[in-house]
């Protein structure tokens, strides 16, 4: 083929390559565009059904609020003034306000009075089924403790999708304490459809469940929608008609039907208009101008390349190196031929000794061609070798692997680059610190395999909630880091935690198994709370453990306060171990007065920290520490054993025998085998265990049923009486206190602080009191501080007091001072420590 036609087609493909490939780029760019544009309608069209929706359940939350807070709706909870249901919650109520559910519940969850109505029959019915799964005790509908803090939202039930919200009820000033919730609903019928269309001027549909797994289409629509952050779906149906969907999530978050809004595609037809004209100009423009290009080439170019062809084909043909090809002209093919006469020049000069030196050469390449191929051959298998060496060493050096997460130390690498990054910018950035709270649990019961699962999960859960430049890393165990970068604001990264906390919440499956994960995560801002990467990954490590000693399922900001807090409970930690060492800890003993007899037999031992420069220290600032640190095991093991050596000690003396209650801590209760340390402290201070008493919190026992069972029995056994601390602030079931061989109860304190005055203390102190009796218990009433107090607990057979009306926890030496040897004891108490 000629070297014209070469060129002419060369050009000509790529011209006609740059013209088709703008024109297909053109026009996916534009439609694109045009979609995307069309997209963002259809997102806001479907906003506007949502924020529609939202509209008609905040009128029915509004509605419900402003029912809940009546003086005499609260009268009638109290059961007071009856006429307020027949005055109420009558057929025009229902119809009026478009209502087809109103309840109200007791704090008990029991129903006081409630009806569902069907609006269009005009009649009253039953409550649709469903409703349970979303009405019981402790709910989040019925568990209304906060007046300001109601709760709307959308449930499921047999009829449908039915709008709900609660609501405390108050007096009408909001004053007095919630005596239940209200639960109001409207059904998501025809009537609620039309006023959304009516409000957005779209078509919409509504689809339940049922429909949507009748239906594969809805049924792929809802999953996709279901998993969208937005849950908002649209999809083109035709060239003329675009669908979109939006989800229904019930109170729980749960999806439970969608809506499906059709609308034209005015955007898109107008944009393929406009495209067509577009690329049709294009086109044809394209087209005149390459004819006029190509007839130049022809003129200034071709005409001269092909004589410039023929001559040096006549000389290669002829191998005539000593010819020459016309130079004549002064413009850029002149100088190329000028060129090609040189280059034949030096051709011709220096022909003869090349072929004397490629006829040696020649010989000596074949002999070390041979030994060229077999090192490149070896030295390819080498470096082969070495690249994967060396990926799998970076690979070890850099990811997690259990997760393929980045490791700490690719962590701290990425954090010291986004650190130098925001100094040099000004950015803010943030380190997460998560913890999964009690995964322990999971590895003892279930497994360490069945726990490396979970932390798989773990880790995709959290990826798949983090943008595309923030890093999740685990940094071993439980134990996972998130670095945020460029958040604008530290109070952007409390969502990202929030969403992370919801992500754990959701139940995770392995095998058989099914269990719930709670986190307890700590928050750094970088500048603010840090300046290195030590600092801020400390510091999130100290606000997660304060979300974790909040109870965790929380996520907890760093403050200032922490490091004080740290350093002074290091400091304490150190001072509480010397302590131990230094014998700084005495007992004091509160006297407890039999309301029967009017003496007092029973005292109750309490410990106290005599520290050398800080004086005596608070039981409340020091036993949480060593509940914490474990030391509460040798330091409630030396008071068990000094309240024995002293109440011993007395009967030595020649006082009538004194019954020692002393308190047992749940660690020490859980973690040593108590039965055999009461047992040996008891044999070696020879005191009777008929005259100890062993105090235990209602949380010490419930942790695990069966082991404090048989615990308590081997305790009660030995002849030491039981009792049970703090009663009616924890969760005994009456049913396992049966079980316990306990001999006395406890009333907390916070009880009997309002009576006589407070009636929900006096129900609840008179409850405790019938119960124990029932149960041939004997009830101790702790914190009596008034002479009222008392005299209402002995009209109530109360059996025993405590408190300050008798007096303050005394030392040993002070307390027996209140006793004679002949076993008379002095008509009153009042004397401070």
């Amino acid at each position: 083929m000629k070297l014209r036609n070469k060129v002419l087609i060369a050009i000509s493909l790529a011209w006609l390559l740059f013209l088709g490939l703008t024109y297909v780029g053109s026009k996916l760019f534009l439609t694109r565009s045009f979609l995307a544009l069309e997209q963002d309608r259809a997102d806001r069209d479907l906003g506007r059904v949502d924020q529609a929706l939202d509209q008609i359940d905040y009128s029915l939350y509004t509605f419900t609020s402003d029912w809940s807070h009546w003086d005499d709706l609260y009268k009638y909870m109290q059961g007071k003034e009856p006429e307020f249901v027949p005055g109420n919650l009558n057929m025009t109520a229902f119809l009026n306000s478009h209502i087809n559910l109103i309840s109200y519940w007791n704090k008990a969850g029991q129903l006081m009075v409630g009806s569902a109505v069907d609006t269009d029959k005009q009649q009253f019915i039953a409550f649709p089924q469903g409703l349970d799964k979303y009405i019981y005790p402790g709910s989040l509908l019925l568990n209304r403790v906060d007046v300001n803090k109601d709760v709307r939202g959308y449930v499921l039930v047999s009829s449908g999708i039915m709008l709900i919200a609660a609501s405390a009820i108050t007096d009408g000033n909001k004053l007095l304490p919630p005596l239940g919730a209200s639960v109001f609903g409207r059904n998501l019928d025809p009537w609620v459809i039309s006023k959304i269309m009516e409000t957005t001027k779209v078509d919409v549909k509504l689809f339940l469940l049922n429909q949507i797994t009748n239906t594969s289409g809805l049924q792929k629509y809802f999953d996709i929608i279901s998993n969208n952050k937005n849950g908002h779906y649209s999809i083109p149906i035709s060239s003329d008609l675009l669908e979109g969907y939006t989800v229904i999530r019930d109170i729980n978050n749960v999806p439970i039907g969608m809506f499906r809004m059709t609308t034209p595609r005015a955007i898109y037809l107008a944009g393929k208009k406009a495209i067509d004209y577009y690329l049709t100009t294009f086109v044809a423009l394209a087209i005149l101008f390459s004819l006029l290009m190509l007839w130049l080439l022809r003129v200034l170019i071709i005409k001269r390349l092909e004589r410039l062809d023929r001559e040096v084909a006549d000389i290669s043909e002829k191998n005539a190196i000593n010819q020459r090809v016309d130079a004549t002209g002064h413009d850029e093919l002149s100088s190329v031929s000028s060129e090609i006469n040189h280059m034949l020049d030096i051709i011709q000069a220096s022909h003869e000794k090349l072929e004397q030196r490629v006829q040696e050469r020649t010989q000596e390449l074949q002999k070390t061609n041979i030994q060229l191929q077999q090192e490149i051959t070896e030295r390819k298998s080498v470096e082969r070798e070495l690249i994967v060496h060396k990926e799998h060493l970076v690979r070890l050096a850099h990811y997690d692997g259990l997760t393929s997460l980045p490791n700490r130390v690719f962590f701290n690498e990425i954090l010291n680059k986004a650190l130098n990054h925001a100094k040099r910018h000004n950015k803010v950035l943030a380190v997460l610190f998560i913890d999964l709270d009690r995964f322990k649990n999971i590895n003892d019961a279930l497994g360490h395999t069945t726990g490396d699962l979970v932390l798989k999960e773990m880790g995709l859960r959290f990826s798949s909630l983090l943008r595309a430049g923030d890093i999740l890393a685990r940094l071993g165990g439980d134990e996972y880091i998130i670095l945020l970068n460029d958040i604008g604001h530290g109070k952007f990264a409390g969502p990202v935690a929030e969403k992370i906390l919801n992500a754990c919440a959701q139940p995770v499956k392995i095998d058989s198994h099914e269990f719930y994960i709670t986190a307890s995560i700590g928050i750094c801002v970088y500048p603010d709370d840090g300046q290195s990467l030590e600092d801020l990954q400390r510091n999130a490590d100290m606000a997660m453990y304060k979300a974790k000693r909040r109870g965790g399922g929380a996520y907890q900001y760093y403050t200032k306060e922490m490091d004080v807090t740290a350093r002074e409970h290091i400091k304490l930690e150190a001072e509480l171990r010397k302590a131990i060492q230094n014998k700084e800890f005495v007992l004091h003993y509160q006297p407890q007065l039999n309301l029967k007899t009017g003496t007092i037999n029973r005292v109750e031992a309490l410990i106290r920290w005599e520290h050398p420069e800080l004086g005596m220290i608070s039981p409340a600032k020091f036993i949480p520490l060593a509940e914490e640190t474990g030391l509460i095991l040798p330091i409630g093991e030396w008071a068990l054993r000094e309240a024995c050596h002293t109440s011993k000690k007395w009967q030595e003396e020649g006082y009538d025998p004194i019954t020692v209650a002393v308190n047992i801590s749940p660690k020490q209760f859980r973690h040593q085998d108590i039965a055999q340390v009461i047992q040996e402290i008891l044999q070696e201070t020879h005191l009777d265990a008929k005259y100890l008493e062993v105090e235990i919190t209602e949380t010490a026992v419930m942790d695990d049923v069966e082991t404090a069972i048989n615990r308590l029995n081997s305790i009660s056994a030995m002849g030491a009486k039981i009792s049970v601390d703090d009663f009616g602030t924890g969760y005994t079931s009456i049913s396992y206190l049966k079980q316990f061989p306990v001999s006395v109860l406890k009333i907390d304190q916070h009880f009997i602080k309002g009576i006589p005055n407070n009636q929900n203390d006096v129900a609840i102190t008179s409850a405790v009191i019938a119960l124990a009796h029932n149960l041939g218990l004997e009830v101790v009433a702790e914190g009596v501080e008034t002479a009222e107090q008392m005299e209402y607990l002995s009209d109530h057979n109360c059996d025993l007091i405590q408190g300050y009306f008798l007096s303050r926890p005394l030392p040993a030496s002070k307390i027996i001072l209140q006793f004679t040897k002949g076993g008379i004891t002095k008509d009153t108490i009042f004397q401070s420590e």
